[in-house]
């Protein structure tokens, strides 16, 4: 195994069914326009709908190492959220019932040095399985 693979725990975007919304307003605009007579307005609103959710989805970046975990934001300009693994107290895992049946969460990790700090990764695939993953790390 090479050195970079064995920094790495998990490193991931948010899952592509977070942004199921984009989608049916994407697919509810096109068959609209559809219906109108439109085609190629509605073909434009749904890639419209469908690369919001790919520049969304590509703005995060979630990265968890054998030393801390980081959330980086942005495309162009970044914005960098770290916190060292032993300094966290809690993870803990957010699913809404639509999260539950799409397999997708947010996971939140608390530190135990300041209260207010935490570091969220959302929209994930699995979060229980990366939640036990970090646990078997620290």
């Amino acid at each position: 195994m090479n050195e970079i693979s064995e920094t790495f725990i998990y490193q991931g975007r948010p899952s592509w069914l977070n942004y199921i919304g984009f989608y049916l307003i994407g697919l509810v605009l096109f068959v609209l326009s559809i219906s109108d007579r439109n085609v190629g307005a509605g073909l434009t609103l749904l890639l419209l709908s469908v690369g919001s959710a790919a520049i969304s989805r590509y703005r995060y970046l979630f990265t968890v190492r054998k030393d801390s975990i980081i959330m980086r934001v942005g495309l162009i300009a970044k914005n960098t959220n770290e916190m060292q693994l032993r300094h966290i107290r809690a993870i803990n895992v957010r699913q809404g019932i639509i999260e539950r049946i799409l397999g997708i969460g947010t996971l939140i990790f608390l530190s135990a040095a300041n209260s207010d700090s935490e570091v969220i990764f959302k929209g994930i695939g699995n979060p229980h399985g990366v939640k036990e993953r970090i646990r078997g790390v620290q």
